[in-house]
């Protein structure tokens, strides 16, 4: 996986950039760009292929797979590059919000036919099919923007799977627009690391926060606290590794607390 590392011209000169290296994307001290634009009809069914994907295979639950979450935002990021520099953050906000109606659309339509239903529970047989076939989810993609449109953000009503697990029971927390680094997880994690591979898993599980933050912070799912405390644990982690160098081979005396740290 990609990320990309802001250099000291890159600060210096005002040209800061994502995870992904798109420039543009820095929400600080605005509120301008929460507007719908026009997006092109290729990002629109990426993203509609990812609701799918979580609906037909997590029950409604996001997330579960990291590299599955890294080629989705990567496509996302890789579009906003073609964007002018003045559009990419109103892009990320109209997708955004895309995705959120269509999860919502999808969870409504599910609990009118099955009252109570939750996220992480069973769907029925085709209702899928049923649902992602209709008049609703053709009127949301095929809808288009209305000049400066301004919209009030709309709330996720699904569940967030453990990055380490694809299984559905692991869902950590339920996300109500919101995201959140575990602190805590990753801080046992990065201390339980005992070589360089252990380290590595946990640099790579905290880039993947970093960015989730970033793309959180665009979205307005998250402060810049949030991003702030996701790179604080990157250089963490960062450090550990130069700590642990060398001992690749050593043996761990039957250590397996890093292994149920990735567990818990």
């Amino acid at each position: 996986m990609g990320y990309y590392r802001n250099t000291i011209q890159d600060l210096y000169s005002g040209h800061y950039k994502n995870s992904y290296g798109v420039e543009g994307m820095c929400v600080t001290g605005r509120n301008d760009y929460k507007k719908i634009i026009d997006v092109s009809d290729d990002m629109k069914t990426h993203v509609l292929e990812e609701v799918k994907k979580s609906y037909y295979k997590y029950n409604g639950m996001s997330g579960g797979n990291e590299r599955e979450d890294e080629a989705y935002a990567r496509g996302l990021n890789e579009y906003y590059k073609t964007l002018d520099r003045e559009d990419r953050l109103s892009a990320a906000w109209t997708l955004g919000q895309l995705s959120l109606e269509l999860s919502g659309a999808v969870t409504s339509a599910i609990r009118e036919k099955v009252p109570g239903w939750k996220a992480g529970e069973q769907i029925p047989a085709g209702m899928l099919d049923e649902i992602f076939s209709g008049k609703t989810i053709e009127a949301i993609m095929t809808r288009k923007a209305e000049a400066g449109r301004e919209v009030k953000e709309i709330k996720e009503d699904r569940l967030t799977l453990s990055s380490e697990s694809g299984e559905a029971g692991q869902a950590t927390e339920e996300r109500s627009g919101k995201v959140a680094v575990n602190e805590g997880k990753r801080a046992r994690q990065i201390a339980s690391a005992k070589t360089p591979a252990q380290v590595q898993i946990v640099i790579s599980l905290l880039k993947k926060d970093v960015s989730d933050c970033e793309n959180g912070l665009s979205n307005d799912m998250c402060d810049e606290n949030e991003v702030k405390k996701a790179k604080a644990l990157l250089q963490k982690a960062e450090k550990r590794l130069s700590e642990v160098a060398g001992k690749e081979q050593e043996e761990t005396g039957g250590d397996n607390s890093f292994f149920l740290n990735m567990l818990m």
